[in-house]
């Protein structure tokens, strides 16, 4: 990301996106990472640092004003994808695969498949941390979680 505040511009990558979420996913090097935990840190940070009235050039579609309203909708969106996996978790216990189909209600391709699967698994591990969810054993070896 780039900021010049002299010219009142924000070069804001794929950080903040005018009509779509970036999408935040766990990597295979790290399974056990929060790069949800860490998306949403920046995205305050941007709110505290960055002015409102910047012109956001994206790095994707045409630019736009608003950054602390767009930041604020992102912020709402990953609260209410964690809404609908606690929703889930307090009926029985999921895994990340299990909760993509509560997350992604559409059907989706293979490739969006591991686009969808990794994002959850980035809400989960978010709410491990938060402690909104908790592992539980399984005599399968697949990691589950309830609601705690």
């Amino acid at each position: 990301m780039l900021l010049c505040r002299d010219e009142k511009l924000f070069f804001s990558a794929d950080q903040v996106l005018a009509r779509i979420s970036p999408n935040v996913s766990v990597v295979a090097v790290d399974p056990e990472g929060d790069p949800l935990g860490h998306y949403q840190r920046s995205l305050k940070a941007l709110r505290r640092e960055v002015a409102e009235d910047v012109l956001v050039l994206p790095g994707h579609n045409l630019p736009f004003y608003g950054l602390h309203t767009r930041i604020g909708e992102l912020i709402k969106h990953h609260h209410a994808r964690c809404d609908l996996i606690l929703r889930a978790c307090r009926t029985a216990p999921r895994s990340a695969a299990e909760l993509v189909p509560f997350v992604f209600a559409r059907l989706l391709d293979p490739h969006q498949m591991g686009f969808a699967f990794s994002e959850v698994l980035a809400h989960v591990n978010y709410m491990l941390r938060q402690g909104t969810l908790k592992p539980i054993a399984s005599a399968d070896g697949i990691r589950r979680v309830v609601a705690a």
